[in-house]
């Protein structure tokens, strides 16, 4: 029966302290051997001098009170005390399991600070059913208490009913005869203060939990513990995840009694880019300790541990076999989404493939070409340079024969107006051969075009047309047929490039856009400046523009790319080829726009860019102009229409589902 008599803990204490004052040189003997920590002495223990305070007081104290107690590492408490909580399932254990619990002891003996560095707290990242909540918020502080029963913790989850099932269970380890064996004289369970969501010890210790949105005004704690602050449901609300942020901020960063010791650590599975762990971590990275555990490591990754020891894992190997064996972890990619699996299970919480554009488009180049047709800087601004703003991002592209290169150069940060002008002027100083330097007349760009006209030539203000998500659908067919490359960041050290395509992979579901605009901004630009009008084709589908009458012809067309590219009036005239917009068929040939303008592309003899599903109504028009000869002209053009249709169908020839298309029914490519 568990004692609860105060009388005989104040007598203890009381005892305690007499037997300090009287011989502080004397320490206890401890027949255990040391914690897994590595220290060998129980930390708290307080030399001798002239003056002691009231803390040092309490963990001598502690100290005196506890020599002989049994001493158990974390990982052996946890494998001793799980049969009271799960008596049917035996324990399975990790390697991720012996990596947190060499942060906890950290925490515990109030080496955390001194080891990782002066940091706010830190964050696990890690899949669903993989023990975090057990270990940390059930396990973990009633272990603490063996040692250090004066520790306060506060523990705070989505739900006031969660938080109240982790203290039942805690509770209930304390109370099992299995713990008052050990330790029921190191404390005892205060009668006062003894309730579900709170109760106290003997020694002043406190467990108090409580939900992210409920009361916790007065309270505070030495360590606190926000164990899944946010569920999926509450995630994809941007007015339920910001407040959760925002009760974060300006409630529970103030709970912690002393912040020279005091630590937070946050448990979360990852469920959007700005959940409370991207809120953190966008905010002050360099303020906490990250520990991101994905279900299944994306590439070769090595985690080392705070003694020294390391452990890797092979891309694609799982963190957890025997938990999470491949087939459920594949079972639950289908059955939840890639959405849902990549935050969830993989930590990264928007889905590589779940943007515009696809990491498999991605190119990358190793030689950087030895000039280029056209080059621009192009930047996106923003209002001010606050945490809370968007980024400006500047980047640096070229064109050359046909295809688009982005220049090792990326500006990413948070700018205000005078940094966002040297930046700009820097740019310029390191890349003069620019044609242009483009800047979207939004924001503050409109005053930062003003001065920088002033200074430097070539400045262009980018009126944006259409929607975000429309510019960018414009440039997807460029990166799926693999006319836009990047620097490899092996060869020219670009660090950010993982960064840049998380960005612009993970768009329309992306925290931030600024490298998306940035992007589409150059990509559009040049492609105007240099024919490609099968883009601005679909670009117009997406934005519903009305397409322009054709002066020549009658039909319609966009103007915006009728005489652009290699071929432009003026330019010499490929032998046997006509400049666009000199020779066209007739009327009856030009049933639509996209039919000039793989007309158009198919005179200047350039390579069409498209995607999958765009290339039926392509091809059809493609084979149109091959069946042409009625003029030597269009011999020749037929003569490349064909040989397009031929590369065409290669490149699409991986795709063995049929395509289908509104106009064009279904049409399978042709076999191999």
């Amino acid at each position: 029966m568990l004692v609860t008599d105060k009388d005989e803990t104040a007598k203890r204490r009381k005892k305690g302290r007499g037997s300090i004052r009287t011989s502080q040189s004397q320490t206890a003997p401890d027949s255990t051997p040391p914690l897994s920590s590595g220290n060998d002495a129980e930390p708290g223990a307080v030399s001798a001098s002239g003056s002691t305070t009231d803390h040092q007081v309490e963990a001598v104290v502690e100290s005196a009170n506890h020599a002989g107690v049994r001493k158990l590492s974390l990982k052996d408490f946890v494998h001793e005390a799980w049969h009271l909580l799960e008596p049917v399932s035996p324990l399975v254990w990790n390697w991720h399991l012996d990596l947190i619990c060499e942060y906890l002891t950290l925490i515990r003996d109030e080496n955390f600070k001194s080891v990782c560095g002066d940091l706010e707290g830190i964050i696990f990242n890690v899949p669903p059913r993989t023990m975090k909540s057990l270990l940390i918020s059930v396990f973990f502080p009633i272990w603490t208490w063996i040692t250090k029963p004066s520790r306060r913790f506060m523990f705070v989850s989505y739900s006031e009913k969660l938080s109240t099932q982790h203290s039942v269970f805690r509770r209930s380890i304390i109370e099992s005869p299995w713990y008052q064996k050990d330790w029921s004289r190191v404390f005892t369970l205060s009668r006062d203060q003894n309730v579900k969501s709170h109760y106290e010890n003997s020694e002043r210790g406190v467990m108090f939990s409580t939900g992210m949105q409920a009361t916790a005004t007065g309270m505070g704690g030495d360590i606190l513990i926000f164990d899944d602050p946010l569920n999926p449901e509450q995630a994809i609300s941007q007015v339920e995840r910001e407040a959760v942020n925002l009760r974060f901020d300006t409630t529970f960063r103030s709970r912690i009694n002393n912040p020279a010791t005091g630590v937070k650590i946050i448990i979360m599975q990852r469920l959007h880019e700005l959940d409370l762990t991207g809120h953190v971590l966008a905010r002050e990275s360099d303020r906490w300790k990250h520990v991101s555990l994905p279900a299944i490591a994306p590439q070769d990754k090595t985690w080392e541990f705070p003694s020294g020891q390391t452990q890797m894992l092979k891309s694609g190997e799982p963190l957890w076999p025997e938990r999470l064996p491949q087939s459920f972890l594949d079972s639950q990619r289908v059955g939840m989404g890639s959405w849902a699996f990549n935050g969830q299970y993989q930590q990264t919480p928007a889905p590589l493939d779940g943007g515009i554009v696809k990491r498999q488009w991605v190119r990358f180049y190793r030689q950087m070409p030895e000039k280029f047709e056209f080059m621009v800087q192009s930047w996106d601004c923003t209002f001010s340079g606050g945490q809370e703003s968007d980024f400006v991002a500047g980047q640096v592209w070229g064109r050359s024969g046909g295809k688009y290169f982005m220049l090792p150069y990326r500006t990413y940060d948070r700018l205000d107006f005078g940094p966002t002008m040297a930046a700009i002027k820097a740019c310029h100083a390191k890349f003069p051969q620019a044609h242009a330097v483009l800047i979207e007349d939004k924001a503050n760009g409109p005053a930062i075009i003003s001065e920088l006209q002033k200074e430097i030539p070539g400045v262009v203000a980018v009126n944006p047309e259409g929607g975000k998500l429309a510019r960018a659908q414009a440039t997807a067919p460029l990166w799926e047929s693999g006319s836009i490359e990047l620097p490899d960041p092996q060869v020219f050290g670009c660090t950010w490039i993982e960064d840049y395509l998380h960005n612009i992979c993970t768009f329309p579901k992306a925290a931030h856009d600024d490298d998306v605009d940035a992007t589409s901004q150059a990509l559009i630009y040049m492609r105007n400046r240099l024919g490609g009008g099968i883009v601005e084709f679909y670009r117009q589908q997406a934005t519903g523009e009305p397409a322009e009458l054709s002066p020549v012809t009658g039909s319609t067309r966009s103007s915006k790319f009728y005489t652009r590219g290699p071929q432009a009036p003026g330019s010499p005239e490929r032998e046997g080829f006509p400049r666009t917009g000199v020779e066209v068929p007739s009327p009856a040939r030009e049933d639509s726009v996209l039919a000039q303008n793989v007309l158009a592309a198919v005179a200047q003899g350039s390579q069409i860019q498209c995607n999958y599903k765009q290339y039926p109504a392509i091809r059809a028009a493609l084979i149109t102009i091959a069946e042409m000869s009625s003029s030597p002209a269009e011999e020749a053009r037929a003569l490349l229409a064909r040989k397009e249709v031929e590369r065409l169908d290669l490149l699409f020839l991986n795709n063995k589902e049929p395509i289908v298309h509104a106009n064009y029914g279904i049409t399978k490519l042709p076999a191999p």
